[in-house]
């Protein structure tokens, strides 16, 4: 089954850098996607600078990843997102998404 803004094979039409920031006064994690492309290539390139350019400031993201996405899904996405649904890097991992995202979740919710 193909998440949100995914192909039948689990892709999107493009990829974006994800970032995920740590929420102090909840405890969770929020995330935002920056950098649409079309390009494999040129988002794993744009991950490792944002991951350079966030390394040596005071607030740092949780982690920084590459996700297939599709570009309305890309362009409607909301900043300090907290949904489980939105596209991770699993399906690029060979991966289940939706068993990823519940290995996430804490014990019991």
């Amino acid at each position: 089954m193909a998440s949100i803004g995914m192909d039948s094979d689990g892709h999107g039409d493009g990829y974006a850098v994800r970032l995920d920031w740590p929420v102090a006064r909840h405890g969770g994690v929020r995330h935002e996607f920056t950098q649409f492309t079309t390009s494999l290539r040129k988002a794993l390139r744009r991950a490792v600078g944002t991951q350079r350019y966030w390394a040596t400031g005071p607030a740092r993201p949780l982690a920084v990843t590459v996700v297939p996405i599709g570009r309305g899904e890309y362009a409607a996405h909301g900043r300090e997102c907290a949904a489980l649904t939105c596209p991770t890097m699993a399906p690029l991992l060979g991966m289940d998404a939706i068993r990823v995202d519940g290995l996430a979740l804490p014990p019991g919710a």
